[in-house]
């Protein structure tokens, strides 16, 4: 089978562009095809619209993954230092804003832009619009099928078709079932860093409220993750950074293991201690305060009117009222039916198996030839750009993998660009 290209990449978003650069600064004769018109989509809306590219505190810590093994070898490859050359390299200066790292510009079209002049440059050749359907093994490489007429040949292939979040722009899915056809499990993906479907009425009453409170996910009662930042109430439940910050784990036990007992905790007044605010509390009401106002100066105006859902009915002593409420302040807890779909989540969590990639060059186990890189895999980030310093580590390590030298002898393979 006459081969095309040394390697091709299935997926032009931040690891796959990454991936592409770093297997054609390596020799290799390389294609960069993606199902949408253009590269990068995705990177131009991240960090709202500011392209959050890591975190200075980078670290296998604040991942999940089904092989954290091989989150550190990755990171350890291709780290802070390593991620701030290669975009410096590109021409690329960078701020840094309480530890998470932006173009000093603040808008993710420069760092799309610098991308794609690298791309350019190293004459990757590009092919838009291109729905890979078919992953198929040929002889010493693959065939790449996108329907009639169109077809890539590559020796090698890095699979970094992204998850499931924001479909819109590229991210659907369909890497997976290529991966699956190739002999891979796939960990089943959820929404993550998502909303949260909520049916309570005091979500209703304070739609568009938002200020700062800690939460903590609960399942079957126990506490699995805790989050410090904005909640926001909406017309069908919770949003708000403290929310997206713990809402992977109540993902993955609504859909994938159908827990029904999930809830979250709101510390609605995490400036003061339990003990603190009920002092307040009682001093308010032995000033004869009317229960609406307890809260004013504390929770925002439009919280006045659910004080008194709060208030143990009948309660004559002060003190057990004023503990009452503080306690139901610092631990307000809402049972959570579910979460908003891929269309607003941040991130997907699950993916191809990471145990079944090699953590030193993340080619496949069970393909020698194919290689993965970014969200497609099972590895997830906390917010704060995590998840794009996983794309471009990632994506470095295969485009390098893959572009090493067999035998310590160049490739000789054909530079024709694919068949028609």
């Amino acid at each position: 089978m006459p081969v095309c290209f040394d390697v091709a990449v299935v997926g032009g978003g931040a690891a796959g562009l990454a991936a592409a650069i770093t297997a054609a600064r390596g020799g290799a004769t390389v294609a960069l095809c993606d199902r949408m018109p253009r590269l990068g989509k995705k990177i131009l809306i991240t960090g709202g619209g500011r392209c959050n590219l890591m975190n200075e505190d980078l670290s296998p810590k604040y991942y999940t993954s089904t092989d954290l093994d091989l989150v550190d070898s990755v990171l350890g490859r291709f780290g802070k230092k390593a991620i701030r050359d290669f975009f410096f390299g590109l021409g690329l200066e960078m701020i840094s804003e309480d530890g998470r790292v932006f173009p000093a510009t603040n808008q993710a079209v420069s760092v799309l832009r610098v991308l794609e002049i690298e791309i350019r440059r190293l004459r990757v050749a590009v092919e838009l619009s291109f729905e890979a359907t078919a992953i198929e093994r040929a002889g010493p490489g693959f065939t790449i099928d996108a329907g009639p007429g169109r077809r890539i040949e590559a020796r090698k292939i890095i699979l970094a078709g992204g998850g499931k979040s924001y479909p819109a722009l590229g991210s659907n899915g369909s890497g997976y079932s290529l991966a699956q056809g190739l002999g891979h499990h796939i960990i089943p993906p959820v929404p993550s860093a998502v909303p949260l479907v909520v049916n309570d009425p005091m979500c209703h009453l304070l739609q568009g409220q938002k200020w700062r409170t800690r939460a903590v996910a609960l399942i079957d009662g126990n506490p699995v993750e805790t989050a410090e930042g904005e909640v926001l109430f909406t017309q069908y439940g919770l949003s708000g950074t403290a929310v997206l910050d713990v809402s992977e784990s109540l993902s993955i036990a609504h859909h994938r293991q159908g827990k029904k007992k999930i809830a979250l905790s709101l510390d609605l007044v995490p400036f003061l201690s339990r003990d603190a605010l009920a002092v307040e509390f009682v001093r308010r009401m032995k000033a004869k305060w009317a229960d609406a106002d307890l809260t004013a100066g504390l929770l925002p105006e439009k919280f006045a009117p659910l004080v008194p859902n709060f208030l143990t009915k009948g309660e004559p002593d002060a003190n057990k009222r004023a503990i009452g409420l503080a306690e139901g302040l610092k631990d307000k807890r809402f049972s959570v039916q579910g979460t908003r779909g891929w269309n607003e989540a941040e991130f997907t969590s699950g993916g191809v198996d990471a145990r079944e990639v090699d953590p030193g060059s993340l080619e496949s186990k069970h393909q020698p030839g194919l290689f993965f890189a970014g969200e497609i895999l099972d590895v997830q980030g906390r917010r704060g750009g995590y998840n794009l310093a996983w794309a471009w580590a990632s994506g470095f390590v295969a485009g390098q993998s893959a572009s090493e030298k067999e035998n310590g002898v160049a490739s000789t393979l054909s530079t024709k660009k694919w068949k028609v």
